[in-house]
């Protein structure tokens, strides 16, 4: 079963194109909007913005040619640190990956689940989207679920689906389940926290919309998997004809594996409850997968110089991927070196001000779908924003509640829709799918989300939520 892990020339050159296309357009709204900032303040280590504090500052021009330098400027950025852990995280991932698939760790893996649910795979497909979602929405998980996504992606196939349904299962399911957020700790919990509101309050409105989301999204993804299925599924899953003693080594390489995977898991849960935590989560992940992946390699009888081989072969497959990475940290650097972000936000504010309840909260939704473009950490926009939303939402009769609801759906939706999210560049790296590939499938769910979650936010000014 071929689950090799490579990116395209035609991929990387067209989501490249998109890209510098973005870099383009963001360096010349540097030369239309002034700069300016707001006072920020310190509390707890942690940075806030100061509301009314917004003051107009002196024109940066930077010359045009640095819009396209940015990408290599970023490396020695404010950001450099997060950059570089994505890339090398995407790197290992990809490397381990490839050792589990060249001594077909892998393939055992997914044989065996798929003989398994072989009579219950559209099931299988509702639980495991369950499964991704509540790991967002409950536990704010995003980045550290990227090591099972190729491993979703090679079910699907095996199921003799498409790569994209096993996208979908997988990092559109917990990248939906982040937006229909129940104690998501990184945008409702800090964003309440922010605003004043006693923290995870408000949840049974929002486990209503969760499981709206979830049924409508699951449809979407099992309607998808029945019409693009390619073959029956008896002739997709091989017979096995390994011998007893390749059978024992395997199966010992597995529960290495997935003795790895689950204290993974249980970081990650340790992680969502213990602040202090959070920064280690990333590295931990990488550590527990990597040496679930050599570990399981060495013990299915792989020798050291084939393992060594087969990680290096796998990251210079995905080394591509890096460049995307560069220029999708780049659009934020451009306009955070012209200090215009702050001027959108002002501006934003500005119109929220003078508008009733019901166009407030759809503005506000949409503020936050423009900002996730540049900053597509939740919490970070949460004390950018915040802040400044909150006593917005007193003075046009919003309730914080609702302008939180908002946030949490400006902030998790587009996620898998922009090319700047560093997360969707290395999932589709990882998998082999082009930008575009995934933009035709997964345009059709978002805009049908988006009809939903305006909706259930017009629904929540109406009864006071």
């Amino acid at each position: 079963m071929a689950t090799e892990v490579k990116i395209g020339l035609r991929s990387l050159a067209f989501a490249a194109l998109i890209l510098l296309s973005l870099m383009t357009i963001t360096g010349g709204l540097t030369r239309i909007i002034p700069p300016g900032s707001y006072e920020r303040v310190l509390t707890q280590g942690v940075e806030t913005v100061i509301p009314g504090s917004f003051a107009y500052g002196e024109p940066v021009r930077t010359a045009f040619w640095r819009w396209y330098t940015a990408p290599i400027e970023v490396l020695w950025g404010p950001d450099a640190v997060t950059v570089i852990s994505i890339i090398v995280f995407m790197c290992l991932i990809a490397g381990s990956i490839n050792i589990l698939n060249t001594g077909g760790i892998l393939s055992y893996i997914i044989t065996s689940i798929a003989r398994r649910f072989n009579e219950q795979r559209y099931r299988m497909e509702a639980m495991i989207i369950l499964i991704f979602m509540l790991f967002g929405s409950i536990l704010g998980s995003m980045e550290e679920v990227v090591v099972l996504v190729p491993l979703i992606a090679a079910l699907a196939r095996s199921m003799g689906w498409d790569t994209l349904t096993g996208l979908g299962l997988s990092l559109g399911a917990i990248a939906f389940g982040f937006a229909s957020a129940i104690s998501n700790p990184f945008t409702v919990g800090v964003a309440q926290k922010v605003a004043g509101v006693p923290l995870f309050s408000g949840a049974p409105y929002r486990i209503l919309i969760g499981i709206a989301i979830y049924l409508v999204y699951t449809t979407f993804v099992i309607y998808h998997s029945k019409h693009t299925a390619s073959q029956p599924l008896e002739k997709v899953i091989p017979a096995d004809s390994a011998s007893q003693q390749e059978n024992l080594l395997m199966s010992r390489a597995v529960i290495w594996f997935t003795t790895m995977v689950s204290l993974m898991v249980v970081m990650i849960i340790i992680s969502s409850v213990t602040p202090s935590m959070s920064s280690l989560v990333l590295s931990l992940v990488m550590i527990f997968f990597l040496l679930g992946g050599a570990g399981s390699g060495l013990i299915s009888g792989m020798p050291v110089k084939e393992l060594v081989s087969s990680f290096i072969t796998g990251i210079t497959n995905v080394g591509a991927g890096s460049i995307l990475i560069l220029m999708a940290a780049s659009i934020k650097h451009i306009m955070a070196s012209a200090g215009i972000m702050d001027t959108i936000l002002y501006r934003a504010s500005d119109m929220i001000a003078a508008s009733g309840p019901y166009q407030a909260v759809m503005l506000l939704y949409l503020l936050v779908l423009i900002l996730n473009f540049f900053i597509s950490s939740g919490s970070a926009k949460a004390f950018l924003i915040m802040p400044i939303i909150a006593p917005l939402a007193d003075l046009v009769g919003l309730s914080r509640q609702t302008a939180i609801l908002a946030f949490v759906f400006g902030d998790g939706f587009s996620n898998i829709l922009y090319p700047t999210n560093a997360l969707l560049l290395i999932c589709l790296s990882i998998t082999g799918v082009s930008y575009r590939a995934w933009f035709r499938w997964i345009w059709k769910i978002e805009a049908v989300i988006f009809l939903m979650t305006a909706g259930f936010l017009l629904l929540a000014v109406s009864f006071g939520y």
